[in-house]
């Protein structure tokens, strides 16, 4: 188990160490790091979302209602809880209030998912990761865009009807977006997909993990990393909270294995890089992302060989 987890993690963490180093060392500066961060999230991340989710069974995308309402509940109830408590509790802007939630209910899934899952499961992996993605990427990213697009054209929070409609059209318009909508939408007309297709997406998508990890790295090394009630409240959500809803709901929709335990893994993971790098693009919650990150991805040397061993995979 220790091997098994070392190998997992300590690709996660060089990255991680690498980006901060040379965010430290001032290889790069800001704008150079904004760019990185622009080509994972407008391209990268979408070409390596749509590969991954148009290889998805048809079949199995259909059968998985249980382990995708266990995702659902699980990701956007942790989402709400924490959106309340940056709201009512810590007093934030709605947009800080909206990259708290991302930080804690977008589990790296999409970016570690397969590194994790495909070294215990092997290709059946991809259906918990395609679930995650459509949850996360369809779902929870639109909704922090669209918040964060309102706070931004609406400082003081009232925002009007035609105002909401605008910032979900931009929402919409993130190739993050609507790039697994498509693939979504192209599995479940059961339309073919040359090999063509997801290996040339696949070769700038193989660039969405590393790129991600190591700019958000650089980012971290230019905010301090701190422990305050906030964090430790985005950590308790993230690695304890969302895993034990999950489990739970588990045990009410009777999702069958290995998705259950696929789905759980999935849920322990730490938060993703992509709430930071909304951070860095709206220049707001960047220290607070970032420390939310660092932190839970250390909590996973200690929550993934738990899980692990919980669900009794070898």
């Amino acid at each position: 188990m220790i091997s098994q987890t070392l190998n997992i993690v300590a690709p996660i963490f060089f990255t991680l160490v690498l980006g901060y180093w040379a965010g430290r060392a001032k290889r790069f500066d800001s704008d150079q790091v904004a760019g990185i961060n622009e080509l994972v999230l407008d391209y990268a991340l979408p070409a390596a979302l749509f590969a991954g989710a148009v290889r998805t069974s048809r079949v199995a995308l259909l059968e998985q209602g249980p382990l995708f309402l266990s995702l659902l509940i699980s990701i956007v109830g942790t989402y709400a809880i924490a959106f309340a408590a940056g709201r009512l509790v810590f007093r934030h802007d709605l947009a800080a209030a909206a990259l708290q939630s991302i930080s804690v209910a977008f589990a790296a899934g999409v970016f570690i998912g397969p590194a994790v899952l495909r070294g215990i499961y092997g290709p059946s992996s991809a259906v918990g990761i395609a679930m995650i993605a459509i949850v996360l990427n369809v779902l929870v990213v639109p909704a922090t865009l669209v918040l964060l697009n309102i706070s931004r054209s609406c400082p003081t929070d009232k925002a009007s009807g035609s105002l909401f409609v605008t910032a979900l059209i931009n929402a919409l318009k993130a190739p993050m977006v609507w790039a697994p909508l498509v693939a979504i939408a192209w599995v479940l007309a059961g339309a073919p997909v040359s090999p063509i297709v997801t290996s040339t997406l696949g070769l700038i998508g193989a660039a969405s993990s590393g790129a991600a990890l190591f700019v958000a790295g650089a980012a971290i090394a230019a905010h301090k990393v701190r422990l305050s009630t906030e964090i430790i409240t985005n950590i308790a959500l993230k690695m304890l909270a969302q895993p034990a809803l999950y489990f739970a709901l588990v045990m009410i929709f009777r999702v069958i294995a290995p998705y259950a335990n696929e789905g759980f893994l999935l849920t322990l993971l730490p938060s993703g890089p992509i709430a930071l790098q909304l951070a860095v693009r709206y220049k707001t919650y960047v220290s607070e992302a970032g420390s939310t990150l660092a932190l839970t991805t250390i909590a996973l040397v200690v929550t993934l060989p738990i899980g692990i061993y919980l669900i009794g995979a070898r």
